[in-house]
């Protein structure tokens, strides 16, 4: 029988690159990314061609380095996905009393290590798990007519292969449900109530990877690197010329050219309001708006469709499960 479904899972390690097993049974959100998964994994060897003078074609193939890397699409449930690429979790009252906890998520220098354990289901279940995880980007999807989803691309220290861990004997999904855009409110700096927007999109990554020595292939130390500017894009229908002016003038910085370009928070919140669980603020620290492009098309509605650049994210969430999870 082929493959036809499957789970993933990612649970924190508290050393990297010892493989943490999934919980059996796993019904805690914080081992799932988020709903509808799709995942891929694979191992990368660096192959250079030994390639003699006298010779007009290679005498062998040597093989080096690897390392492992991986890929999770996902529905949005919750924040958890934020943790895991920006690292830096606090968190304020109730303090681990009782859920929900307020989780605080913002840029660290030091990044979360886990493991990702991966199930194919068939009659000859094949399993997997990636060692000693890092996150190296994220990313953030909505618009009309479907939920809020996003990528998580991974890099690893280690595949295990051989019988890497006992499947969970049950699965539940946490109760959240997916994230639907018109749960949230929109505001750049001081423009809010935004009814116009029709996409919004945004990536966090940063330079993270694996270090080798001359004498393993498998890699021995890992560099955290630094974060890239968060990038993105809102797309727009136009109401009014005052609307439209509006977005010019945030890629200007006023009615010209010769402008000075302010920066904007851009503040993506689904009902924060430190009581809720399952809530969250997103805000996207100092964008600049980069450029704009306006299509008007004879018979539709008008588009702007705008390009920002920002230095952080930070995540208000109220979490189900506490800090000390991870």
């Amino acid at each position: 029988m082929a493959y036809t479904k499957g789970d993933v899972f990612v649970k924190k390690e508290s050393t990297w690159g010892v493989g943490v097993d999934p919980t059996t049974p796993t019904t805690e959100i914080d081992e799932i990314l988020g709903l509808d998964s799709e995942y891929e994994y694979g191992l990368e060897n660096q192959i250079t061609a030994v390639n003699p003078a006298a010779m007009a074609y290679p005498s062998e193939i040597s093989y080096h380095t690897a390392k492992a890397r991986g890929k999770i699409d996902f529905v949005y449930n919750g924040a958890l996905p934020f943790a895991l690429m920006l690292g830096g979790i606090s968190n304020t009252d109730p303090l681990e009393e009782e859920s929900p906890y307020t989780w605080t998520i913002s840029p660290s220098g030091t990044p979360i290590p886990f493991t990702t354990s991966c199930l194919m289901k068939g009659t000859n279940n094949k399993m997997a798990q990636i060692l000693g995880c890092y996150a190296k980007s994220l990313s953030f999807k909505m618009g009309l007519n479907e939920p809020v989803s996003g990528t998580l691309d991974i890099v690893g220290k280690d595949l295990d292969l051989n019988n890497p861990f006992t499947a969970p004997t049950t699965v539940e999904v946490d109760d959240a449900p997916s994230w639907k855009p018109h749960e949230f409110t929109y505001s750049i700096g001081a423009i809010s109530g935004i009814t116009y927007i029709t996409d919004l999109e945004f990536t966090i990554s940063r330079n993270i990877d694996v270090g080798h020595g001359l004498a393993g292939r498998s890699p021995s130390t890992s560099y955290s690197g630094k974060f890239e500017a968060v990038t993105g894009s809102i797309t727009a229908y136009i109401p009014d010329s005052a609307t439209a002016s509006e977005i010019e003038q945030l890629v200007l910085g006023g009615t010209s050219t010769n402008e000075t370009l302010a920066s904007k928070d851009i503040v993506i919140d689904r009902g924060y309001a430190d009581a809720e669980e399952d809530s969250l603020k997103i805000t996207l620290s100092n964008c600049i708006f980069s450029d704009y492009s306006a299509v008007f098309p004879l018979d539709t509605k008008m588009s702007y469709k705008f390009s920002f650049s920002g230095i952080s994210a930070q995540v208000l969430w109220e979490a189900p499960f506490a800090k000390t999870n991870w």
